[in-house]
């Protein structure tokens, strides 16, 4: 009663940990999941705010670079840089009062300087340079082509105070070798220009920085405290263009979020409080956990139920495994569990080794006791060398992985053939070890009857050549003459390895073991392998890829089997790491691949095997250019749904960055999102405006058409009417009137 008791108990607190483990991690993977989610939406968040402050600090370099640009092609802004002339002109007039106004409308532009050909021609400064600094600025105007504007760089005031300053630049110089012709180059003062991109409303806890490649603060919204130096470190070296980390540093662990623009090599930064981005998941744990306490009590009620339903069939099954052997002592001292566990290892350890004397037994005896007298009458009576002459072992199977009906008959016949062609030779015996195989043992009736070897030889290539021409495919091996009666068990082993060299010969089903001591014993090269790998690694030779095998098997046929097997093993672990795209395949691939080729008997199978191997490699480089194809595709939508809100948006600007023609960018844009490039930007903005038209109520209809990038409000109005069906202020107005009937 004790025992069926201790049963009961494991059986109910075995299942119940089960389910309260389960629980358990259900509740973790949940709670990691929502967490996660919570975490990407924040993320999602702050990194639209970088990519739009991106796009704001792209728009005023362009400002700036036109100014640069334009002031170049002034005439006589030009005129006075190439002849350096200062003296008083209206047009000389003209041209500074133009640079001055562009100073005093933009106010982030602090200094303009008109280079000449061997001297700065031309200042503007509100915040006055260094000679030293001038000077730099005028080397770097002399150095530097068109492309490298803007740059940043260090400079100094006049009163000795290092500052950083953006400066863009346009010159003639397209190229390192073009001439220089003189310059014109705007500073802009990042301390100002920060205020037009960073605007902190009251309330906001997210902070933005824009840093520099050495991690730098050049830019940044109103901070109470600096930013960590160990977190800025971070951003510049990560390797992905965007992503988020959480930086656990000094204080409480914050949510870091960065953009790169790789043309401006600037990080833009956000740095948002943990703890507030996962506040609705921390506000849900109390749900969870009442959650999980109810799980776990249902769960241990069930397993009380289940516990008892189970006990009866299972105790009843250990009470019989146990009495098997009719160890009374087991049961008296034992638990159950246990009890069986022992019984069934040792019926396992029984059933293995009679298994294992069902399968060898006879045949080893049969091999190292060639005068012993067998057991029973399908064990021949072994009688080898009676004379003391040569005898030699036969291993005859057949390479067909499942015998067929006619197979047998075939088999049959082959040892029938061996018998009556060597009937005034040798002796022969034959066993059978197993279905397919057959052991056959030639002793010579007369001492010397096998010293005409060309004869011997002859009579089992005649064998081999009508056993090649039967309807079931067979193999022989046939081991080297010996009269040492203590070799027996070598020779078998001698001839059954020969049969290893079928499978590299083309057309021939007889190995002698005589034949394979002299083959190259090295490993093969790589020399060999190569046509192969480049066949299949160049398109346009794929149609070699059988001849290239078959002359690779060729090659193989003059080494050891080991060493072959190798190095075709090699061969399909390079042709599968190819397939599967991944250079880090475990050297577990390898074995596998040997143990595989070892196992294959006949050549043809062999020789199919590695082509399709070749195939499915060849494959899967084919479809890598479809894989790169969506990948553009992918980066293209990605590219939209971020810069939707741009006015200038549009698919000839998309295909100039992607590298692309318009009309194959068109069509791909459409097989990956069903509708065309106009469509689909147009129901981003639309969605965009549907949203904001009700969570935006202080913004008109216009504004809102100009934030999601539409540059006319009646155009906008007509698409949102189009789309859903009313206009945007009915749209509002709807949502307004159902939101106070819901209050």
């Amino acid at each position: 009663m004790g025992k069926r008791k201790k049963l009961y108990t494991r059986f109910f607190m075995s299942l119940t940990a089960i389910s309260v483990c389960c629980i358990l991690v259900l509740a973790v993977v949940i709670f990691y999941w929502y967490r996660n989610i919570t975490i990407d939406n924040v993320n999602k968040a702050n990194q639209n705010v970088l990519v739009n402050t991106e796009t704001v600090f792209i728009n005023y370099k362009e400002i700036v670079q036109n100014y640069a640009m334009d002031f170049y092609r002034n005439p006589n802004i030009n005129a006075l840089m190439m002849n350096g002339d200062t003296s008083w002109s209206d047009q000389l007039y003209s041209a500074l009062s133009q640079i001055r106004g562009a100073l005093v409308v933009n106010q982030y532009m602090e200094n303009a300087y008109i280079m000449g050909v061997d001297e700065p021609v031309a200042m503007f400064e509100n915040l006055p340079l260094s000679p030293e600094s001038k000077l730099e600025l005028f080397s770097r105007m002399r150095k530097n082509v068109i492309v490298e504007s803007p740059f940043l760089w260090e400079a100094t005031l006049n009163n000795g105070t290092p500052i950083t300053l953006l400066t863009v630049f346009y010159n003639d110089r397209a190229f390192a070798d073009s001439e220089y012709y003189g310059a014109v180059a705007l500073t802009v003062n990042l301390g100002k220009l920060q205020n037009n991109l960073f605007t902190q409303k009251e309330g906001e806890i997210t902070r933005y920085a824009v840093l520099d490649g050495n991690a730098s603060v050049l830019m940044h919204s109103a901070l109470d405290t600096p930013l960590e130096e160990g977190m800025l470190k971070q951003v510049v070296a990560s390797s992905p263009e965007r992503g988020s980390f959480v930086y656990r540093g000094s204080g409480e662990p914050q949510l870091i979020t960065y953009v790169y623009s790789a043309a401006d090599k600037l990080w833009f930064v956000s740095e948002t409080s943990y703890r507030d981005s996962i506040r609705d998941i921390s506000n849900a744990r109390t749900l969870m956990t009442g959650l999980c306490l109810a799980l776990i009590i249902a769960a241990a009620l069930t397993a009380n139920l289940i516990s008892r339903r189970m006990y009866k069939p299972i105790g009843r099954l250990f009470g019989n495994i146990v009495h098997l052997s009719g160890n009374e002592e087991a049961l008296k001292t034992g638990g159950d569990f246990d009890t069986v566990s022992q019984e069934l290892e040792q019926i396992g350890v029984k059933l293995e080794q009679l298994k294992k004397e069902s399968d060898d037994s006879a045949l080893m005896r049969w091999l190292l006791s060639p005068r012993g007298t067998p057991e029973n009458s399908s064990t021949p009576m072994m009688s080898i060398a009676a004379s003391g002459g040569a005898y030699c072992v036969c291993v005859l199977t057949l390479l067909e992985s499942e015998p067929s009906e006619g197979s047998g008959q075939t088999f049959g016949e082959g040892i029938e053939q061996i018998e009556l062609a060597f009937s005034e030779l040798a002796a022969v015996q034959s066993f059978h070890p197993h279905q397919g195989t057959a052991v056959l043992i030639l002793s010579e009736l007369r001492s010397g009857s096998f010293d005409d070897y060309a004869l011997f030889r002859g009579k089992w290539e005649d064998i081999a050549a009508r056993l090649q021409h039967s309807d079931v495919s067979c193999a022989l091996g046939i081991s080297g003459l010996t009269d040492d009666l203590h070799l027996l068990r070598a020779k078998y082993n001698e001839a059954a390895d020969s049969l290893q060299y079928i499978k590299f010969h083309v057309h021939q089903n007889i190995i002698f073991a005589d034949d394979t001591i002299h083959l190259n014993s090295s490993p093969m090269p790589d020399s060999a392998l190569e046509p192969v790998l480049q066949a299949v690694r160049q398109t346009e030779l794929s149609g070699h890829i059988p001849q290239a095998v078959e002359r690779l098997l060729a090659v193989a046929c003059s080494y050891r089997a080991e060493s072959a097997t190798i190095a075709l093993a090699r061969l399909a672990f390079e042709l599968s790491r190819t397939a599967e795209l991944n250079a880090d395949v475990q050297q577990s691939g390898f074995l596998d691949n040997y143990q595989r080729i070892w196992q294959i008997q006949s050549y043809d199978k062999l020789l199919h095997w590695i082509v399709d191997s070749c195939n499915t490699a060849l494959e899967r480089i084919a479809s890598m250019s479809a894989v790169q194809t969506k990948s553009i595709a992918v980066e293209a939508i990605c590219y939209i749904r971020d810069h939707y809100d741009d006015s200038r948006l549009s698919l000839n600007a998309l295909a100039d960055k992607l590298s692309l023609s318009p009309a194959y960018l068109s069509r791909l844009i459409a097989d990956e999102v069903n509708c065309s490039f106009p469509d689909f930007v147009n129901l981003l903005r639309l969605e965009q405006a549907q949203m904001l038209l009700v969570t935006e109520l202080s913004l008109d209809i216009r504004e809102i058409a100009e934030k999601v990038g539409y540059n006319s409000s009646t155009y906008f109005t007509t698409q949102f009417k189009k789309r859903f069906g009313v206009t945007p202020s009915k749209w509002r107005m709807n949502h307004i009137l159902q939101k106070q009937e819901s209050s």
